[in-house]
């Protein structure tokens, strides 16, 4: 059971339940289908969600996707487990835990022929060993879907808060990924809009999200940004990929 000084000792949570309760109801709904749009081509059917947050993304999944066996959505921060634990009405074949992903074995869960990690190796020291715990847990031939904040230069405020331990670049992400384990199958840059907007605010005015400053920020600039940058990124990413963004996404396969 997850009681009160559980969640008192959380130390993973960091600052990630900011907004919990001003921002319930508000959801940056086109940048969610966005970010699975991303890798939805590349997911499989038994799937392993590392770090499910808010289970925004977990909800994605299983709107988008047709014939999932499973999916295990781990989040091992007792606060955001808690916080969100009735956000969305999910499907019996997903089942939400409070696992750490360094505990998980073959034994338990058995194999997935995808893993997604969607903003999580930031917040993990050791990025490194973390994919390669997760290898064995993979079917043959089976993907890990990734992705990380990008630009190390952008690096602020709003990392700090929320733990984070670096941004990547290509050479910091490739360095990450053990060759003798996994393929690198493709390395891409997006939303490199977003860059405009988290080099103002965090970088240079310094703006907290976890204060009355940071949560009208979000309703205000985020609600525009999701609304109009987006889907506009959405449409010319289509056609050209840029060598700079405001996220990174890797595909690794198995070998």
């Amino acid at each position: 059971m997850k009681t009160e000084n559980n969640l008192n000792e959380d130390s993973i949570v960091h600052s990630m339940d900011w907004g919990a309760n001003e921002l319930k109801d508000f959801e940056l709904s086109n940048y969610r289908k966005y970010q699975f749009n991303i890798v939805g081509k590349y997911v499989g059917k038994n799937i392993l969600e590392v770090g499910c947050w808010d289970r925004g993304f977990t909800n994605q999944l299983v709107k988008n996707l047709a014939g999932i066996e499973r999916i295990i959505s781990i989040e091992p921060s007792t606060t955001l487990f808690e916080l969100y634990k009735n956000k969305y009405s999910l499907p019996d074949y997903v089942t939400v835990t409070g696992d750490n992903l360094f505990d998980l074995t073959p034994e338990s869960y058995g194999l997935f022929d995808t893993i997604i990690l969607i903003h999580v190796l930031e917040h993990i020291e050791n990025d490194r060993e973390a994919l390669t715990h997760l290898y064995s847990l993979l079917k043959p031939g089976g993907k890990v879907l990734i992705e990380v904040p990008a630009t190390p230069s952008l690096f602020s405020i709003h990392d700090k808060m929320i733990g984070h331990f670096r941004r990547y670049n290509k050479t910091n992400f490739r360095a990450m990924v053990d060759s003798t384990l996994y393929k690198t199958k493709s390395l891409w840059y997006q939303d490199a809009l977003g860059m405009i907007g988290s080099y103002i605010y965090f970088k240079l005015k310094k703006i907290e999200l976890k204060s009355d400053k940071g949560v009208n920020l979000v309703k205000k600039q985020g609600a525009l940004y999701d609304k109009y940058l987006i889907p506009f990124e959405r449409f010319y990413e289509k056609f050209i990929t840029l060598p700079f963004g405001l996220s990174l996404t890797g595909v690794l396969e198995k070998k």
